[in-house]
């Protein structure tokens, strides 16, 4: 049993999502959107609540192509309509995207990314077809990867921004420098009735609120977050986020001009012809910056939280240098280095996402908990009629392992983690035939 601390005071939150990066922000705002097309009034419309350890939202480095294809078909479209709704050219960057790969002339390695990593095989071009900025040589081989209409493009920071001020217009309530520490289980109605949570900023507080579900979109921290509830659960999240971390550099070049974004963005892999263990890419954003990524980091146990993630800093020298050689720079012309980081991935074995609702009896042994009289009781004590609403969701939830493709797959993550609440199962068949008419687009994104 959660021990009486005080309940937070005018929260309540009949749904809490654990996380607010990209998975987490989707699937509260697409549940948020649901809930509002069914219960169109608000009073008594279930709230949510997004609890998240860190002081802010966090993006997170993330946006590639993706083996779960259905899965961002529906996500491009979804992006394409949140893009056209709110302006998101204006908002966060919203583009289209050109993709190349350079290699050395008789390359016959195995290619990285890989000939089929695009919504179509590779087209032999022209180093002049290379971006203005990128330097070149006749020793290169280059390659389209994909463009328009195929791929667009964002900045995470100001997407996940954006998510977090649509789901505070929907009523949605933010904990941030906070987590939820235990859940007091009612197993006659597979759900919960109650949530501790404790806030470390701008004092240490422990308080409750009322809860019924939880929807765990914590990223690389999802493993640390079901076993500290769960600790009995009989599933564990496999997840190896020690190996999945890189380094990134955000520069901005004095050359560049406004009337640049009238183009696409564009981004270049150099894995094939940098010397040394590491890959890069260099990609454009609007407004003139560039984002230098896929920097290897130095395998390091993962911080117990997001605001402990910091870019390490003997792999900065290494980075530096290879941007000023395969960057169009005048003898004396130099860059800016706005930020860097360093990013983890949540990265699943095998790898590929898990979104789903957890069996109640894999959380642990049934029959030690409350019963649904407690749960009504508490509901009465707490002034939450939660018990009694028809749209109450029950039970809990998982919504990770997406890799790098957090940014890529949020939306459609989201939306599909409301289908599954809605039918209580993932049914895979439905989920292959997403109707979208534009079938292989993607979304590549960088922070």
């Amino acid at each position: 049993m959660i021990p009486d601390i005080g309940e937070h005071p005018g929260l309540r939150g009949d749904t809490i999502t654990l996380g607010a990066g990209a998975i987490g922000l989707s699937t509260a705002y697409y549940l948020a959107l649901a809930l509002k097309e069914t219960v169109p009034h608000f009073i008594s419309r279930p709230s949510i609540v997004v609890v998240e350890p860190s002081h802010n939202v966090c993006p997170g480095a993330s946006g590639e192509f993706t083996e779960t294809s259905s899965l961002g078909v529906l996500s491009y479209c979804l992006h394409e309509e949140l893009a056209s709704k709110f302006r998101g050219r204006n908002r966060y960057g919203f583009s289209n995207l050109t993709i190349y790969r350079i290699s050395p002339k008789n390359f016959t390695a195995s290619p990285s990314p890989a000939n089929d990593w695009g919504p179509y095989p590779p087209i032999n071009k022209s180093v002049a077809n290379l971006p203005k900025w990128t330097s070149s040589s006749d020793d290169w081989t280059v390659q389209l990867l994909a463009d328009a209409p195929h791929l667009a493009h964002l900045e995470p920071r100001q997407f996940c921004h954006f998510l977090r001020k649509r789901c505070e217009k929907l009523g949605m309530k933010f904990l941030f420098n906070s987590s939820v520490d235990s859940l007091e289980r009612d197993d006659g109605s597979e759900g919960f009735t109650r949530a501790s949570n404790i806030t470390t900023k701008p004092k240490e507080a422990t308080t409750t609120m009322s809860c019924s579900a939880a929807i765990l979109a914590a990223g690389p921290w999802s493993d640390r977050v079901f076993s500290s509830l769960f600790p009995a659960a009989r599933i564990k999240i496999p997840m190896n986020v020690t190996y999945s971390a890189g380094n990134h550099l955000e520069i901005r070049t004095p050359s560049w001009k406004p009337s640049d974004d009238y183009n696409s963005a564009d981004q270049v892999f150099l894995n094939h012809i940098i010397q040394g263990p590491h890959e890069l890419d260099i990609s454009t954003f609007l407004g003139g910056t560039m984002y230098i990524g896929g920097y290897g980091a130095t395998p390091e146990a993962l911080p117990a939280y997001a605001d402990a993630v910091f870019v390490q800093p003997d792999a900065l020298p290494g980075m530096i240098e290879l941007a000023r050689k395969y960057l169009r720079l005048q003898t004396d012309e130099t860059f800016e280095v706005v930020k860097s980081g360093r990013c983890y991935r949540p990265l699943l074995i095998p790898n590929n996402p898990i979104i789903t609702k957890v069996k109640w009896s894999s959380l642990g042994a049934i029959g030690s908990h409350s019963s649904s009289n407690t749960a009504m009781e508490n509901a009465k004590h707490t002034g939450n009629s939660m018990c009694s609403k028809p749209h109450v969701i029950r039970g809990f939830y998982i919504n990770t392992g997406h890799d790098g493709d957090g940014m890529t797959l949020g939306p459609g993550s989201g939306k599909l983690m409301n289908r599954v609440r809605k039918t209580r199962k993932f049914q895979r068949s439905k989920f292959d035939r997403v109707e979208c008419v534009q079938a292989r687009r993607r979304l590549g994104s960088r922070c």
